[in-house]
């Protein structure tokens, strides 16, 4: 019996469509990932801790499969979990517990069926893998032998334990449980331990500690091959010892445990009891009124009065049913506790701690708990829009004349209450640690600007697209699945080269506050982008009513001709208006990236470095004048975060050979050019403007030993606003400029080279030279940060008296007032020039 029934779970479940979905998403996803590390997507920027590894080296290989598996829990989960909790929810564990077979015939068979079926679909993993390496295009040196035994082996030292042990707990939680909430909740504690173990590393006290309470391994194989050579991660299989065997042991210790603990509480008469909260509920409001039979004015296609008083009853019922859930609780107690240990490091400074400030706490707040609001979101917009179903009273509801609106408009502001209340719990609880910490300058109204300001309405758009998805696609474990690969998409979006926010559902580019500077101007860019997704989630809003499922009908063809019935009047409307401000916003955006700035991904980034260096590098070597003397005058434009400066470099030729040209590099594309000329004779022989270099020739050569003078006036304005990052240099308040990013550079730079050998092969370029000997001559004529100028005479106009300068490494000389102006000398005490840092703040 217990062959027949595993054998019967295997079938079942390998002729089903969703096994095969997930087998080719994690081939697809394990042959994307090698082929990005492999060069075949220039745009991809993927490598295994050192441009020298092989992507198809057995270290690569097993941390790809320890990685997609990993992401591979909630998989795991859904084939573990419903291979026995499936029986209760579809009733017929009846048919099996009146046959004569055994606690362990049911519970084993069910267990090595579904377990097998794990082992097909993560096979894929390694075969994915395996086929990335045989695609044509793919860079030959970062290809290794592929040898078997390399994606073989991570299979017994990862997925095998790991499948085993996951895979028993997710199955005992189902089978005491018979529900799939549970599971999903392991899952999540899973990745919690990964998680710790991440911020244990912190501390190089604790690795050990970490590599054992990882679950996946992943940790206990990196700490093991943490010192290899290259050549040892190119030929070595990961070797069970050290750290990872203990770490293997002690899980599949925990799996054995965890297995004989179910198959003692387990019995057939308590799995076929009703279900905890099986009990058919009267669905009521808040004032006691039957909301299963809505009045009679309530009309399918219209928003009554009537409508309305009900909508508020069916939020609270929703979210009071969601809050009260006890595996809500155990993800919220979690993802605190996963906070308070993350706030041991918080502001830590090379072993220093510092005090930890509201806004420091407030993203520690967003970044460590948004992957738990993340998962609570997708999880319980399922358990919404599923309830009904799941407790066998939809087709009551649905006969009601109650609109189609009033379900869906209450589960959504349901679960948009639910980050709500979260983010108000972890204002309290970011207090909280600031008190323990001996810090109480609360800073509530920063608290409120960012959790609920701005990551709420990230976590609304969220909870948007989770009810859209469910509602589409009409399949509750599947919605949950979608809801992870969005997930996995937007994170590895940039590494395979989709970098703009107006393609990344829920995208907000990042906002930096500081004490000093605010919220500065990042705001603007943010609220374009919040407005411009809020659009998108009201369409996808829109879509989940036309799709909406209602009573019987679960065919592609009735749901299409239904949905063109419900798409009329004001949803014809609201549906033009989203659609018009998606799209006038998106223009708007598309506006300020691309057309007032100039907006380029990491790749072109890296082809601009390759186009410098295969024009430029010829002329490395040749004669430049060393730079002896610099007069800067700054004007600082806080407000329109503009700074213009004007000034003169003195020029000496300390070579043996006259200079005949000077080549000038910019770090800047959109530099205005007020004024750019020597004191000598010289013609603009080349302006080349889109690598930043312009060539000037003298027409008399300067002599060695000879000198001259190059005059500029540079301006650096800020268009609109960028997709990512921002001009930093000149802000509302505490400013901070780095002469490099404004001042001409004299000669090629090779600091602007690819550096890495993997990408430089990617563009035809030959391995990076090793740095120079520590006597080499001409290594000795510049360092990291000088020159040859022994001062700077540094004016700089910021306007108020409260304005504070600051200028490193140097000592004010002297300091003057002339034309309602205030100006500042600095004197240097060591050599320098082409980096010097200009700093001011009121």
């Amino acid at each position: 019996m217990l062959r027949n029934i595993a054998l019967f779970e295997f079938k079942t479940r390998v002729a089903r469509l969703s096994t095969w979905v997930y087998f080719l998403v994690f081939f697809a996803i394990a042959m994307l990932w090698i082929a990005a590390a492999g060069g075949l997507f220039k745009e991809a920027n993927i490598s295994f801790g050192s441009g020298k590894v092989f992507v198809n080296s057995p270290f690569a290989i097993a941390q790809t499969v320890s990685l997609l598996g990993m992401f591979g829990v909630i998989v795991m989960a859904a084939v573990m979990g419903r291979a026995v909790q499936q029986d209760a929810e579809y009733r017929s564990h009846h048919f099996f517990f009146t046959s004569p077979i055994s606690p362990l015939d049911y519970l084993g068979g069910r267990f090595m069926g579904a377990f097998g079926v794990l082992l097909v679909i993560f096979v894929s993993i390694g075969l994915g893998a395996w086929l990335a390496t045989l695609l044509p295009g793919m860079d030959a040196e970062r290809l290794g032998p592929n040898f078997w035994l390399a994606y073989l082996w991570p299979y017994a030292l990862i997925m095998l334990p790991n499948a085993l042990l996951i895979g028993s707990v997710f199955f005992v939680i189902a089978a005491l449980s018979k529900k799939m909430l549970p599971v999903y909740i392991g899952s999540v504690l899973c990745l919690i331990g990964y998680l710790i173990s991440l911020q244990l590393l912190r501390d190089i006290d604790n690795k050990t500690i970490a590599s054992l309470i990882d679950p996946f391994g992943t940790t206990a194989i990196a700490r093991v091959a943490e010192y290899w050579t290259v050549t040892d991660r190119n030929t070595r299989l990961i070797p069970l010892e050290g750290v990872l065997l203990w770490n293997r042991l002690l899980w599949l210790g925990v799996a054995v445990v965890v297995a004989i603990f179910g198959y003692w509480r387990f019995s057939f008469a308590g799995f076929a009891a009703e279900r905890a909260g099986g009990k058919s509920k009267k669905l009521s409001g808040a004032d006691g009124e039957d909301i299963s039979r809505p009045a009679s004015m309530i009309t399918p296609a219209t928003i009554t009065p009537a409508g309305l008083r009900l909508l508020p009853h069916l939020v609270w019922l929703n979210l009071r049913e969601t809050i009260k859930n006890i595996y809500f609780g155990v993800l919220v107690f979690a993802g605190l506790l996963f906070l308070i240990l993350a706030s041991t490091t918080l502001g830590n400074m090379y072993g220093t701690n510092t005090w930890p400030v509201t806004y420091q706490m407030t993203g520690l707040l967003g970044g460590t708990f948004g992957l738990f609001m993340l998962i609570i979101i997708a999880f319980y917009a399922g358990e919404l829009v599923w309830r009904e179903r799941d407790n066998r009273l939809d087709q009551i509801i649905d006969a009601t004349p109650a609109p189609t609106w009033l379900p869906i408009a209450s589960k959504l502001l349901a679960l948009m209450l639910v980050p709500v209340l979260l983010q108000f719990l972890l204002m309290l609880c970011g207090m909280t640690i600031q008190a323990f910490k001996g810090y109480t300058h609360f800073e509530i109204g920063l608290y409120l600007k960012e959790l609920l300001g701005l990551q709420l309405l990230e976590y609304w758009l969220l909870c948007a697209l989770a009810i859209a998805i469910h509602s589409v696609v009409n399949q509750k474990y599947l919605g949950h699945f979608m809801m992870v690969v969005y997930y996995i998409a937007i994170s590895f979006a940039g590494a395979l080269g989709f970098e703009h926010n107006l393609y990344k559902y829920a995208s907000i580019p990042q906002i930096t506050y500081s004490d000093m500077n605010g919220f500065g101007h990042f705001l603007p860019r943010a609220f374009a982008f919040q407005a411009y997704w809020s659009a998108g989630a009201l369409l996808l809003v829109i879509v989940a009513y036309l799709l909406w499922t209602r009573g019987t009908v679960s065919g592609w063809r009735e749901r299409m001709v239904i949905a063109r019935g419900r798409f009329k009047g004001g949803v014809v409307a609201a549906s033009a208006t989203s659609l018009l401000a998606f799209v006038g916003l998106g223009g708007f955006i598309f506006y300020n990236t691309n057309i007032l700035n100039h907006y380029q991904n990491s790749a072109a980034g890296q082809k601009r470095q390759v186009d410098y260096e295969k024009k430029y590098k010829i002329t490395a070597k040749a004669p430049q004048p060393r730079i002896t003397a610099v007069n800067v005058k700054t004007d600082l434009y806080p407000s329109e975060q503009r700074v213009r400066m004007a000034g003169s470099y003195r020029l000496k030729n300390k070579n043996e050979a006259p200079v005949t040209e000077v080549w000038l590099g910019f770090a800047q594309e959109d530099l205005i050019f007020h004024r750019l000329e020597f004191d000598v004779p010289a013609d603009l022989a080349e302006n080349d403007e889109k690598l930043s270099v312009r060539r000037y020739t003298l027409k008399s050569p300067l002599a060695p030993g000879a000198e001259a003078t190059l005059n500029f006036d540079l301006e650096l304005a800020t268009h609109g606003f960028t997709n990512s990052g921002s001009n930093t240099l000149v802000v509302y308040n505490g400013s901070f400029i780095n002469g490099r990013n404004v001042l001409p550079v004299i000669g090629y730079q090779e600091n602007i080279e690819l550096s890495r050998d993997q990408d430089r092969k990617k563009y035809g370029l030959e391995p990076k030279e090793r740095m120079r000997d520590r006597d080499d001559p001409e290594g000795l004529k510049s360092n990291y940060i000088s020159n040859d100028a022994d001062w700077i005479a540094f004016e700089t106009v910021v306007g108020t008296e409260e304005d504070q300068i600051a200028i490193a490494p140097g000592y004010l000389q002297k300091e003057w007032k002339e034309g309602g102006r205030r100006y500042f000398s600095y004197k240097m005490d060591v050599p320098i020039l082409n980096f010097f840092a200009f700093q001011s703040a009121r």
